[in-house]
């Protein structure tokens, strides 16, 4: 995709994939009837990602300083639509509440402000958040991770590549489904380790306790852009 036409740029920082695999019949009450689950050897997936997010900025417009920085965390699985793989969020937390206005309002996301202290410690990134939204579920998370090795581009035919080469979203609005295209480079992946000290987040979506069963990568930084949602047509 050409890098024309995009209506937002942001560079997400310090990020974190952290996965596990369920079966297609545990994930489909969550999402909308239009979208199917995807799938890799038979697999869905579920994934928190935390990350910080600066250089955030509308296209002709500069960066607002004071506004244009913010930790976020959300909650995602991949799914396709009409043959073409994306992402699909059942949340997403910010610590900036115009942001989140925005994110609401304007790209009907599924964003909920949210307290976060997050701290960079050489290459540890320690982050605590706890949902403040009102009238939602209440949701916390407190974590710690850390790139080990050194950084790989995925492959495709790869988990990794299944996992984090997605470069759209959907959202399903009265019945109609919209996508929202994404650019940037392939992902910079390193293997990860992280230690969770509270997670109601994922209570509902089945995260197990074992880190054994998690599949882990980090990625320390990728610019992106973001491109308008546009409805899909049947």
């Amino acid at each position: 995709m050409e890098k024309k036409g995009w209506i937002m740029k942001q560079t997400w920082n310090k990020l974190l994939f952290l996965h596990w695999p369920v079966t297609p019949e545990f994930i489909k009450p969550f999402l909308p009837s239009q979208l199917e689950v995807d799938t890799f050897d038979g697999k869905a997936w579920i994934a928190i990602v935390p990350f910080e997010m600066d250089h955030i900025r509308f296209r002709g417009l500069p960066s607002v300083p004071h506004a244009s920085r913010l930790w976020e965390l959300n909650v995602r699985t991949y799914v396709t639509y009409k043959g073409k793989p994306g992402v699909y969020f059942f949340s997403l937390d910010a610590n900036h509440p115009l942001a989140v206005s925005v994110a609401r309002n304007i790209f009907n996301l599924p964003y909920y402000r949210a307290t976060m202290k997050g701290h960079v410690h050489g290459e540890e990134i320690s982050l605590s958040s706890t949902r403040t939204h009102r009238n939602v579920r209440h949701g916390a998370l407190t974590i710690r991770y850390k790139p080990i090795g050194p950084p790989e581009t995925s492959q495709r035919g790869e988990l990794a590549y299944f996992l984090t080469e997605r470069y759209c979203l959907y959202i399903v609005k009265k019945g109609k489904v919209y996508r929202g295209d994404i650019f940037h480079d392939h992902w910079p992946l390193q293997k990860a380790e992280c230690e969770i000290y509270q997670d109601t987040l994922s209570t509902p979506y089945g995260r197990p306790a074992n880190s054994a069963e998690w599949t882990l990568h980090y990625a320390d930084k990728v610019q992106t852009y973001i491109y308008p949602f546009r409805y899909v047509r049947r």
